[in-house]
């Protein structure tokens, strides 16, 4: 996670990236993943799994998609990372073509990384896409699930989602969790892994990463294996 600041001002992710044009947000996303690959180098071996973001509403080209990647790949390497460790997530913004998502996703996917839709129930986040893209992970939208979790209705809801997204064979993220009976019920529900404060909240990046490990846990961790019963 990134914290962007203008003149040592703390600024609005949301309205940090709503000020950028195309050109722009691929810059700062090719320098965000680039800064995660390197950091992730840091990480022990078992904990290496990044989650690095694409907009498909700012993707360029395909030859210049292919050169990102490119690029990407040679980053992994110098970090003794691969694809596998890697996570593409695809954001909720709508893309200027379906066809280039898909060819750009096919990239991804030729390459060896793992597809991720994220925020879903948000925006272009939704059924449409996930049948086009066929992710291995979906994370479900904050603001959605928490008011799903609201009600038992609602609960129920959030329940059938997750269970239909399994049948699929597509594993779940609940994102934006800020209390821990809220990670309590995102696992009564099914969900794979959460995400959000009640897990960690973000803070400085450390030179040696093995206290986090030892004291805390992750921001995006597994939720242990549940019986077939369950």
């Amino acid at each position: 996670m990134l914290r962007p600041y203008r003149e040592e001002v703390a600024v609005i992710t949301g309205a940090f990236f709503g000020s950028l044009n195309h050109q722009e947000i691929n810059l700062v996303e090719t320098i965000a993943r680039t800064l995660h690959v390197r950091n992730a180098a840091k990480l022990h071996p078992s904990a290496r799994k990044l989650f690095l973001n694409f907009d498909p509403s700012a993707l360029a080209s395909k030859s210049t998609f292919d050169a990102m990647l490119d690029d990407l790949g040679a980053e992994l390497r110098a970090s003794d990372l691969t694809p596998t460790n890697c996570v593409c997530e695809i954001t909720e913004h709508a893309a200027k073509s379906d066809d280039d998502l898909t060819y750009f996703v096919y990239a991804l996917r030729a390459r060896g990384y793992l597809i991720a839709v994220d925020d879903f129930g948000a925006k272009s986040s939704d059924m449409t896409r996930i049948r086009a893209l066929t992710p291995d992970i979906v994370k479900l939208d904050g603001p959605m699930a928490k008011k799903l979790m609201e009600t038992p209705d609602g609960f129920s809801q959030l329940k059938t989602l997750i269970s239909k997204f399994r049948e699929l064979r597509i594993n779940t993220v609940v994102e934006g969790l800020e209390e821990m009976w809220q990670i309590e019920m995102a696992e009564s529900a099914g969900a794979d892994m959460v995400q959000g404060f009640a897990a960690a909240v973000p803070r400085t990046l450390p030179n040696n990463f093995d206290e986090w490990f030892d004291s805390e846990p992750l921001k995006t961790y597994i939720i242990p294996s549940r019986p077939a019963s369950a």
